[in-house]
């Protein structure tokens, strides 16, 4: 594959991902939702949107996707005939888009032909593609260090270069009894853990690591030595970190040295945000959203947001002092007749006696039943 040709793939397998990733948002959000989705943004739409369209496998995908790739993407699509823009209802609504029947059907083909199916199956929670880079590097610095330890040569540059990562791995080599656990170890739990994978998988994970008998490559490395798009190589990547970060947390006694990669002991609760986690355990005290922003020094909105991922996450929290169950009814019964998340359309149809905030929260349960 020439490089024309590469560049020509990439742009293929980015579209088909932008497309799916669209289909839940048609009619419902922008075009720049997607953008913000794909990139990663911490924003509280950008995270309720990935909540309420279940688009966790696309969060974060590409989080150095640049502006004017993203213009090249919509622009393909709009040219393909794949999307079409739509004018938002109301004086003061943003535009959206639809989906045509063409790109729908173009989605599908590339979904299947790309095996997105395989790809994005670990991916079942929002935090889980921010866990990926920091479980990279810790298992890359560690591999680099204990090869370097086998081979009883210390003087290396290490192949990571963030300081708390370097520390995290020194503080589990601190000592000479702990060194040589994870140099009998490392290897054979990495084994066990990456023996399921595909074999392309296998490959490419170990392919990017480096030790004292070799230099890793870079996923664009291997994309030209493959002669495969490099996007597609990016999807196997997250699905074989993911689907490894997934296993260490159900199978933390298979793997005593792996599992310690993906710990969350200082996690309040492991299903939240740090954040949130600290807004429900003073919930759980019974405090009030205009205490505990007062307290935590932040804007009562900060602490909305918390109780909407809070209603998606923990089924055994009692949302009835800020959503009575009659009127989670209303809403949910709204959202299905005008067949829309959109909050504004939901409260101009139930009226002014409801909240954006019971909005939010009725639509993160319905949607955190749904995925429970």
């Amino acid at each position: 594959m020439n490089n024309q040709n590469s560049v020509a793939e990439d742009l293929e397998l980015l579209c088909a991902v932008a497309l799916n990733a669209m289909i839940p948002l048609a009619n419902e959000r922008t075009l720049q939702s997607a953008y913000y989705i794909l990139r990663g943004r911490k924003a509280n739409q950008t995270l309720q949107d990935v909540h309420l369209y279940s688009l966790y496998p696309y969060y974060r995908m590409f989080p150095g996707f640049s502006k004017e790739g993203w213009d090249k993407i919509v622009a393909t699509l709009f040219q393909n005939g794949h999307v079409q823009q739509r004018e938002g209802e109301g004086a003061i609504a943003k535009p959206t888009f639809l989906v045509t029947e063409k790109g729908k059907q173009t989605a599908q083909e590339a979904y299947e032909k790309y095996r997105f199916a395989v790809w994005f199956s670990p991916f079942t929670q929002f935090d889980l593609a921010s866990r990926i880079e920091p479980f990279w590097q810790r298992l890359h610095l560690l591999v680099q260090t204990v090869s370097q330890m086998l081979g009883k040569d210390l003087g290396f540059t290490p192949v990571v270069t963030d300081k708390s990562v370097q520390l995290w791995v020194k503080q589990q080599l601190q000592f000479p009894e702990a060194r040589a656990v994870w140099m009998n170890g490392l290897r054979e739990e990495l084994f066990q853990l990456w023996e399921p994978l595909e074999p392309d998988v296998q490959k490419l994970l170990v392919a990017q690591l480096s030790g004292i008998s070799q230099v890793g490559k870079t996923l664009g490395q291997l994309a030209k030595q493959q002669q495969v798009a490099r996007v597609y190589l990016t999807l196997l990547f997250r699905y074989g970190l993911a689907a490894s970060i997934q296993r260490l947390m159900k199978e933390a006694q298979t793997f005593p040295l792996l599992s310690r990669l993906v710990s969350q002991e200082n996690r309040l609760d492991p299903r939240l945000s740090n954040s949130a986690a600290r807004t429900y355990a003073m919930v759980q005290r019974g405090l009030t959203k205009a205490e505990i922003a007062t307290r935590r020094n932040m804007k009562e909105s900060t602490v909305e947001d918390h109780l909407v991922e809070i209603a998606l996450r923990c089924p055994e929290w009692d949302e009835s002092v800020y959503l009575p169950p009659e009127m989670r009814s209303v809403i949910v019964a709204a959202s299905e007749k005008l067949q829309t998340s959109r909050l504004r359309l939901i409260k101009d149809y139930v009226g002014p006696g409801v909240s954006y905030l019971q909005i939010r929260l009725a639509l993160a349960r319905r949607q955190g039943e749904t995925n429970g």
